[in-house]
């Protein structure tokens, strides 16, 4: 199967300036077919606020509401052709049974088909390791047990500052599941900041634990100098043309491994709008894919 066959697909936390309507048919327009939903309750501070994407959202899509409202969801999704593929709520694998059932339910009503539950993260100072890792992997074996009734894999986001950073620490919890009961959501943006490793060997350490890649940018900046003249760098999110990862070496080793998952899009480039990000991104993207596939 060529490269081009890959499906682009996008996350809903990356627009917020557009409803719902809004965002299917940007979707359309950008020859777009996977539409990963975030349920998500906006914080008090942020509801009169301009919309941001960790703040306040044109679409306001409570965990409460998804549920309530699913059959049109869904609906207006097989409309437009587009496919469900997901939900990223924030939670843990501590979080609460009722409120991870609650995620469970809406993700089954609207056929998303996977949820992401997020792992624990690890502490700023020395800490022991293995235990940490037991009580994660207990934590999944307790949320693949209540996924279970409603037919639901759970996926693991490799995620700076989580015992999921990088790929090998991501395998250390799934090589306890079987891959159609737990995977993971392939975050190359996120391995730019922690975790990056040749991309080869990245997707070899996986394999069939990898359900769908994010694909955005992040680049490392000058930082700051510290007090004995030793500098700390820092990060930023930027497009995926300028970060730091070559985000056509890493399609690349997706397709020789025969990987053929959706490419699902997180640009969090700072001073764009959601609309801008998507566009350029999918732009990008489409380009790459066309390229590999001549």
């Amino acid at each position: 199967m060529p490269s081009h066959a890959l499906p682009l697909g996008v996350t809903a936390v990356m627009l917020p300036e557009l409803d719902f309507d809004e965002q299917l048919d940007l979707c359309r327009q950008l020859g777009v077919t996977h539409y990963s939903i975030r349920p998500r309750v906006i914080p008090e501070d942020q509801l009169d606020q301009p919309y941001s994407c960790w703040g306040n959202h044109k679409f306001d899509l409570t965990p409460e509401r998804l549920l309530r409202e699913a059959e049109q969801i869904r609906g207006k999704l097989d409309d437009a052709g587009i496919v469900p593929f997901g939900t990223l709520p924030a939670v843990t694998v501590e979080s609460e049974r009722d409120e991870l059932e609650l995620h469970f339910e809406g993700a089954a009503a609207v056929g998303a088909g996977r949820m992401r539950v997020g792992p624990l993260s690890y502490p700023e100072e020395s800490f022991n390791y293995v235990d940490l890792l037991d009580r994660t992997v207990d934590g999944y074996r307790r949320v693949v047990e209540l996924a279970r009734p409603f037919n639901m894999k759970i996926v693991i986001e490799t995620h700076s500052r989580s015992l999921a950073t990088s790929p090998a620490l991501a395998w250390n919890i799934c090589r306890h599941f079987e891959p159609r009961e737990l995977g993971v959501i392939f975050d190359i943006a996120n391995f730019s900041f922690e975790g990056a490793i040749r991309p080869n060997l990245a997707v070899a350490v996986l394999n069939d634990y990898i359900d769908h890649a994010h694909v955005g940018g992040g680049r490392c900046t000058e930082g700051r100098i510290d007090g004995q003249g030793f500098r700390e760098s820092d990060n930023v999110m930027c497009s995926m043309t300028t970060g730091d990862l070559h985000i056509p070496s890493w399609i690349a080793a997706l397709h020789h491994a025969g990987k053929h998952v959706p490419l699902i899009i997180e640009d969090f480039t700072p001073d764009e709008t959601g609309e801008e990000r998507f566009t350029r991104s999918a732009a990008d993207l489409q380009r790459t894919l066309t390229s590999r596939a001549t």
